[in-house]
């Protein structure tokens, strides 16, 4: 069943405070999140190609725009490269795709921002045909931006050798890579462009020095940040086509009474069915805050065991019924993951 496929449990758990009071623990729990772009069912298999670099005859106005811009000539180029490796590799890590880089193939665009004319459909046949995919998924355009900003920092150490504080001021350089990246994603046997859009997305660097220039040098080369940056940009963009595993946190409470205690010891071992068999008798304790406590953790239960209407019902009666305020935030994040999970049973259907 697909419901057992969308949540699942890392190895950790993570004690909220330190405190003894404190009554709740944290879980970090794998959930399978819906791509945004529905692709057509059918389609199972993509070839990925770079179609971001100059024709010949366009390669000259690139070079003096990379020299007038302060930008890397032959950044954009590795950046761009990177790009589609990302995106193959998030793809081939996730349930929905098996891709392909179709690194072999020298297909020219614009090599600026502006996205070229489609590709003809007898072309994307016949690519798709030789690479055996059910699609085409073309990097159209491919653009870099980088501005670096500084922070000044100034504080106060005790060196051994000396009897007073010292001021240190130090400079924290931080640079921040905007990449703009064009796809298109061909359906030749409909002959339909799926998807054809313009994302941006940003990583930050920052490292710190005596000096500005000092806290410059420290950053990585342009070079490998760019490249870093389009493999992050193609996986953002395989995030957007393909359902992906992202890691969130769910609370529970481990205290308020022993038989608390001794479910929340189960469900650290992974050992839900024991724990809920705990709760679910303590929701009916005379005590509405235990009572309260069994019921939002049961929602846990319910929710790790994949039956997600349970667990909403349970995440309501700990909210309405006896009044929990924290049971309100989980119940939108259930709802949440329904709605998600209709998605997902279209999306990953057969």
């Amino acid at each position: 069943m697909i419901r057992n496929l969308t949540f699942k449990l890392s190895v950790f758990f993570v004690t909220v405070l330190s405190l003894a009071s404190c009554k709740t623990t944290f879980i970090s729990v794998d959930v399978l999140e819906p791509a945004r772009i529905d692709v057509p069912q059918e389609i199972k298999t993509v070839a990925i190609v770079n179609r971001s670099l100059p024709a010949k005859d366009q390669r000259a106005g690139n070079i003096i725009e990379g020299v007038l811009s302060g930008e890397g000539i032959f950044n954009d180029r590795l950046g761009s490269k990177q790009c589609v490796i990302g995106a193959v590799d998030l793809l081939n890590n996730s349930p929905r795709f098996k891709a392909i880089l179709a690194d072999d193939m020298d297909i020219r665009g614009t090599g600026t921002d502006r996205f070229p004319a489609p590709l003809e459909w007898q072309f994307t046949q016949q690519t798709c045909q030789r690479y055996n995919v059910d699609a085409l998924v073309a990097l159209e355009t491919f653009d870099s931006d980088s501005h670096t900003s500084y922070d000044r920092h100034e504080y106060t150490i005790k060196r051994e050798t000396a009897a007073k504080k010292t001021k240190v001021v130090e400079y924290e350089a931080g640079l921040n890579i905007e990449i703009e990246a064009g796809w298109r994603i061909y359906d030749p046997d409909n002959k339909a462009i799926i998807d054809e859009n313009v994302y941006v997305d940003h990583k930050y660097w920052t490292a710190r020095g005596k000096t500005k220039k000092d806290a410059r040098g420290n950053l990585p080369s342009k070079s490998n940040i760019i490249e870093e940056a389009g493999f992050f940009a193609g996986q953002q963009f395989a995030a957007r086509i393909s359902p992906v595993w992202i890691k969130v946190s769910r609370n529970f409470y481990k205290k308020g009474n022993d038989q608390l205690v001794q479910a929340a010891r189960y469900a650290k071992l992974n050992n839900w069915s024991d724990a809920a068999e705990i709760w679910e008798k303590l929701t009916n304790n005379p005590d509405q805050e235990i009572a309260s406590y069994a019921s939002y953790n049961l929602a846990l239960a319910m929710e790790m065991n994949g039956d997600l209407q349970a667990a909403l019902k349970w995440a309501e009666k700990s909210y309405f019924d006896f009044g929990n305020k924290r049971a309100r935030n989980y119940i939108n994040i259930l709802k949440g993951r329904i709605a998600d999970q209709q998605r997902l049973d279209k999306q990953l259907k057969d």
